[in-house]
């Protein structure tokens, strides 16, 4: 611990902002120093805190814990003693109602110590453990009794279920009752024909119950009658020119298409169907073996239902290109033109000339031409009246 003089001191502030925060400036001589306040350790420019604790450098009492702090250190007592720190002195609880010290009395039962299948009994100091009924052992462990292995205990068409801690008497399926004393057989044909279902008949019988297919069922799951299709099943059951028809229960064989039975108990033929007129009127019907066909009549063409008329003449190059078509319900007609000969299919010319001598008149030439022909008047004469005649003044003011 330094006194300084005011003047001392403003020598010593003037360096003094050099040290640390937990340092002090002091005067050596014609120096200055800094110096680490106690608790610090240092050269006065940087100080660390001495932890006494851990250095030992306390004095706190081995029955008291030291606690550092910046430049010092507590002590304080550990629990159960009392004083500064430096000195500690147990503390006797006792002294004080006893402590606080009392006892009561453990549930062990609240501790589930006994079996879980075990009924435990608490009290005062102990407990009792006592297995439930239908289980065996000491109460710690309890096991099952298997009533079902000791004396018959359900009626003799029941069946006996072993159960934790007891067991149960269940009737046998087809039976009804207790269990124990009364297992009455069940009639299952009395509720919904026993579950017999498609034309099944429901049997009845001790504890049981069938149900039973009309000819031509096979049974299926045991409750439902399920047509046999004898169609596939058998081998061929029909006969020629049949077709096997799977009915409910049975089967058919009708005729196919195309084919009759006399009598039934014949074999199935052919039908003539053309018998029946079922083609068009303008269509042949021509019967095969077990069907027909329709062909329309030359001059017919078919357009889906029915044979209708053909028009050649819409055509074009049916008939010569010097002939006239006339088209008629089935048929048509070619005819040559005027002045052409042939077929109509093939048309000439026709040579007028050659025919007569006298197709012209007198004093005229006949000149052919395709179609038709001319009467040229010869030697200066006219046509006149279907005639060649000399020329008349009066007709002809140029004549003198």
């Amino acid at each position: 611990f330094f006194v300084f003089s005011v003047a001392e001191l403003r020598e010593c502030e003037a360096v003094g902002s050099v040290c640390h925060p937990q340092a002090v400036c002091l005067k050596v001589q014609n120096n200055f120093t800094c110096d680490c306040n106690m608790g610090y350790q240092g050269n006065g420019i940087e100080c660390e805190d001495i932890d006494e604790c851990l250095t030992g450098l306390n004095t706190c009492s081995r029955r008291a814990r030291c606690k550092n702090s910046l430049g010092s250190y507590t002590c304080e007592c550990l629990d159960g003693y009392t004083g500064d720190g430096s000195i500690c002195q147990d503390i006797n609880e006792c002294d004080k109602e006893n402590g606080g010290c009392h006892c009561v009395d453990v549930d062990e039962c609240a501790a589930g110590l006994c079996s879980p299948f075990a009924i435990c009994t608490n009290s005062p100091g102990t407990y009792s453990c006592q297995c439930m009924a239908g289980y065996r052992g000491d109460g710690l462990s309890c096991v099952d009794v298997d009533e079902c292995s000791l004396a018959p205990r359900c009626h003799f068409n029941a069946r006996c279920i072993n159960t934790p801690g007891s067991y149960n008497c269940t009737c046998l399926v087809g039976y009804s009752g207790d269990g124990t004393v009364v297992c009455d057989d069940v009639d299952e044909c009395l509720v919904d024909n026993g579950g017999c279902q498609n034309k099944a008949t429901c049997i009845n019988k001790q504890g049981s119950f069938a149900c039973l297919c009309e000819a031509g069922f096979t049974l299926i799951n045991k409750t439902l009658c399920q047509d046999i299709n004898e169609c596939v099943e058998l081998d061929n059951p029909c006969g020629v020119n049949e077709d096997c028809k799977n009915i409910d229960g049975s089967y058919a064989c009708p005729c196919q298409v195309g084919y009759y039975r006399p009598t039934s108990n014949m074999d199935c033929v052919d039908m003539d169907e053309c018998k029946s007129n079922p083609c068009h009127v303008n269509a042949t019907c021509l019967n095969t073996i077990g069907m027909y066909t329709c062909t329309c009549k030359r001059g017919f063409k078919a357009n889906g239902t029915e044979c209708v008329d053909i028009d050649e003449c819409s055509v074009e190059g049916t008939c010569h290109a010097r002939a006239a078509c006339s088209n008629f319900i089935g048929d048509f007609f070619c005819e040559c033109e005027e002045g052409f000969k042939g077929d109509g299919f093939s048309c000439e010319d026709l040579n007028e000339c050659s025919l007569s001598d006298t197709i012209c008149p007198d004093f005229s030439q006949c000149v052919n031409s395709p179609g038709a022909y001319v009467c040229s008047c010869l030697n200066g004469t006219v046509a006149f009246n279907d005639t060649c005649v000399p020329p008349s003044p009066q007709c002809d003011p140029f004549i003198i």
